[in-house]
């Protein structure tokens, strides 16, 4: 091939072998994170969408938790500390609530509670403790409280209370142990609680006693009835808990591009989920030996069962799309797999989120990302769940305040369904979650 005029041979050769190695490297190692620095692609390594957070809320200003603190004696002699909470989001999330609540019924002061970080130590789930804002905001928490119950003080950390003369350490109680709740008078157990708190007090502290008194709650989870206050306290006092914000900005923009690459009309300023028609949350929570859950539970407990009831739901569901979540994430796949076989629609976070926010996604822990699932989860106009999965339940629950219907039959297979969300096992199961779980 014949040059043009004054190009040299040996720089047009090099020019090639330039040209070539670029396209290799692009066609077989595409970089899919470019420099910062380059001009032309300033925005390249920004979020997917900007930064809109419509889970975000202010802090707690609850008239009915004001009432119940108001009403309280308080002994700012006792300061509580709550056993690091493990376990799932929802797990966690209830076991604070909980300690904070038996707190307030002591009329103790509180530490602010910490929490385990699930690490897998030979298939058991363990780990160090961190702060409360690796899944919540600390702020919105301790602002919630001052407002909602001011009487009730929060330490940062515990005081140091040894010293040679007095040693102070801290006093260990299982605070569940002493009343159980009695069917039909829930309304009594805070008092009666109380009553049973300071006899049980009075055996492990001495006449002479000289505050202030560690008392090292052991973890409560699934025990205080809720509704033995008022329905705007256990309807509200969740509400001190916010999940941090960076999982409510993911969520938020899964939900964006929901709407956008679906065509689903979804509201997200209103929280009603009857606004976000045409998409269904599924989560499907598994164990990999049966024998971990009870005798009611493992009919409902393999994935092959699950999938089965969740797509004959999806059949008969007027949603146009489901978002899938999963405690067991090779479940997500065979889900998505099996589901678009029937012709569904079907998505999951990892789906939809791209770019620099699957990489954030990434970066979080098993907890932090169930809490991208739980948000969008609240956001479905119908939800499917098990009994066996607090995830669920918690879902669920939080989902009722908006229910339109009362006294939906439950269909076969249901422990519970209210209009919005439906969750499957063997009827008459785990009442406890309907009892003691905060919305």
């Amino acid at each position: 091939m014949e040059l043009p005029y004054g190009l040299n041979r040996r720089y047009a050769s090099l020019a090639v072998f330039l040209l070539g190695a670029i396209w290799l490297w692009v066609a077989f190692d595409r970089p899919y994170v470019f420099p910062d620095h380059v001009p032309w692609n300033i925005y390249s390594n920004g979020p997917q969408s900007p930064n809109i957070d419509v889970f975000d809320f202010p802090p707690l200003t609850s008239p009915a938790i004001k009432t119940v603190c108001a009403k309280m004696a308080w002994n700012s002699d006792l300061i509580f500390t709550c056993d690091s909470p493990s376990g799932s989001f929802a797990e966690v999330r209830n076991s604070i609530l909980h300690c904070v609540r038996y707190a307030i019924a002591a009329g103790g002061s509180l530490v602010l509670p910490r929490i385990v970080l699930n690490q897998d130590y030979g298939g058991r789930l363990a780990g160090n403790t961190t702060s409360l804002d690796h899944l919540f905001d600390t702020d919105h928490f301790t602002t919630s409280l001052q407002l909602s119950c001011p009487q009730l003080r929060i330490y940062k950390t515990a005081p140091d209370t040894m010293d040679e003369d007095n040693k102070k350490e801290p006093i260990a109680l299982l605070a569940d142990t002493l009343v159980s709740p009695r069917a039909g008078a829930f309304q009594d157990f805070p008092m009666e609680w109380r009553e049973a708190f300071y006899n049980w007090l009075k055996n492990h502290l001495s006449g002479d006693f000289k505050g202030p008194r560690i008392i090292a709650l052991g973890r409560s989870y699934l025990h205080y009835p809720i509704h033995s206050d008022d329905e705007n306290f256990a309807t509200h006092f969740g509400k001190i808990l916010k999940i941090r914000s960076d999982a409510r900005v993911l969520a938020t923009t899964a939900l964006l591009k929901l709407s956008s690459e679906y065509s689903l009309a979804l509201d997200l300023k209103d929280q009603d989920p009857y606004s976000k028609m045409g998409l269904m949350g599924v989560y499907l929570s598994t164990k990999p030996d049966p024998d971990q859950l009870t005798k009611e539970d493992q009919d409902y407990g393999s994935y092959e069962t699950q999938s089965k009831l969740y797509l004959e739901y999806a059949a008969q569901s007027n949603a146009s799309l489901t978002y899938v979540a999963s405690n067991n994430g090779p479940d997500i796949l065979k889900y998505i797999s099996v589901a678009r076989e029937r012709g569904d629609e079907v998505t999951a976070k990892f789906d939809i989120l791209k770019g620099r926010d699957r990489e954030d996604l990434q970066d979080m822990t098993a907890q932090q990302q169930e809490m991208v699932d739980y948000l969008v989860m609240t956001d479905t106009v119908e939800f499917v769940g098990v009994g066996s999965s607090s995830f669920s339940w918690n879902v669920a629950l939080r989902r009722h305040g908006f229910a339109r219907v009362t006294g939906v039959p439950l269909g076969q297979g249901q422990q519970y369904n209210d209009g919005l969300s439906v969750i499957y096992g063997a009827t008459g199961w785990h009442h406890e979650f309907a009892t003691s779980m905060w919305p």
